[in-house]
């Protein structure tokens, strides 16, 4: 067992793990053992910081392994695409690590070592990579510009104010971390009493209430079929179920479903799409901003949720459909032996280019709303 080193920029392209994901990862390594060997580069860790940590608190042995890359940059590009491979990433953590590839990609064509926040992300490298990782060309547009507004702060702030930002419970948004970021850049020390005022607003999720919007128990709640034949009716069919199961399936007849274990989150969405996601935060949350990520590569999308109005994801939702329907009652989810309406109401929301035909069908469930 070799001591090896680690890199502060590297570790920094590493998400990081949630209160529950180290605890049980630390169980696991002192229970087995550290099984995997350490990722390393010229004796720099690529590859298994966490596990190296608590190799180091706990006197744990580990093996290691050389990393075949010709230099620092490729080193850069190994790290992140392997995050990316990543099935637990947040869809934040994953903007950021396609962002910092971007940067990555402009790097080995001879760009400048640092993107400004207003350079044109553009071009054939912004296309291959749209391809690569199955999103479109602006979500790497957009990503490129999240990704330096996430290091400018950290470097103003603090490192931990990253850490912060890539968390699965952060509270602070994608728009919020760019204009924030460019006040880091411009004015320091109003970015850090930003930051500070940012960090201290309250989390619309703290306080009870009588909503499965802050439902933390079972997400295995599946849509009536009257819900899935007006969703057929309204895009001719369903390519895909980004948050499903076996069970689910049954009803929804997709062509494509995920299950948990496949982790829609870190897939590729296209098509004519019905979600009805966990409703658990921060699942509701990531799944939300996943598919307004995803809709440059969507043809059709219509997604049930609970009509939580006040909240970052619903609001994220609704400025992104071309209509709503509210239904006129609770709607009444079932699962294997038992049916359930939930304490509040729901709405259903079309993403799409023709409004009327969702109007026609969704009608006689409740209030149409088209978005002008």
């Amino acid at each position: 067992m070799n001591g090896i080193a680690v890199d502060p920029e590297f570790a920094a392209l590493i998400p990081p793990l949630t209160f529950d994901e180290r605890t049980q990862l630390e169980n696991n390594v002192l229970a087995e053992g550290i099984r995997e060997p350490l990722t390393v580069w010229q004796g720099i860790l690529l590859d298994g910081h966490n596990r190296y940590a608590l190799a180091q608190k706990h006197g744990l042995q580990y093996a290691t392994r050389e990393a075949a890359v010709a230099d620092r940059n490729a080193a850069r590009k190994w790290i992140i695409n392997n995050q990316l491979g990543r099935r637990n990433l947040s869809p934040t953590a994953a903007s950021y690590l396609r962002g910092k590839l971007y940067e990555a990609e402009k790097k080995a064509e001879g760009r400048p070592e640092k993107l400004a926040q207003n350079d044109l992300v553009s071009g054939p490298t912004a296309q291959r990579m749209a391809t690569a990782t199955g999103v479109s060309e602006a979500t790497i547009k957009r990503d490129a510009a999240f990704a330096v507004a996430v290091d400018a702060i950290a470097e103003t702030v603090g490192e931990e104010a990253r850490s912060e930002i890539l968390s699965r419970d952060a509270k602070v948004t994608k728009q919020e971390v760019v204009a924030l970021g460019k006040t880091a850049t411009a004015e320091p020390a109003k970015a850090r009493a930003a930051w500070e005022q940012l960090k201290s607003k309250p989390d619309e999720d703290d306080a009870p209430k009588a909503h499965v919007a802050n439902n933390s128990g079972d997400n295995e709640w599946y849509t009536p079929p009257e819900y899935i034949t007006a969703a057929r009716q309204v895009m001719g069919g369903i390519d895909l179920d980004p948050a499903s199961s076996e069970t689910a399936n049954a009803t929804v007849c997709a062509a494509t479903y995920y299950t948990a274990e496949d982790n829609g989150l870190t897939k590729q969405w296209a098509g004519c799409v019905w979600m009805n996601p966990p409703y658990a935060q921060p699942l509701v949350q990531e799944f939300a901003e996943k598919l307004v990520a995803d809709l440059p590569n969507i043809t059709q999308a219509i997604v049930l949720v609970n009509n939580a109005t006040e909240t970052r994801w619903f609001q994220a939702l609704a400025g992104a459909c071309a209509a709503i329907c509210f239904p006129a009652g609770r709607v009444r989810f079932w699962a294997p032996d038992k049916v359930s309406a939930p304490l509040q109401g729901q709405a259903v929301l079309y993403f799409g280019d023709d409004a009327p035909a969702f109007t026609q069908a969704f009608a006689g469930f409740g209030v149409v709303v088209i978005r002008a």
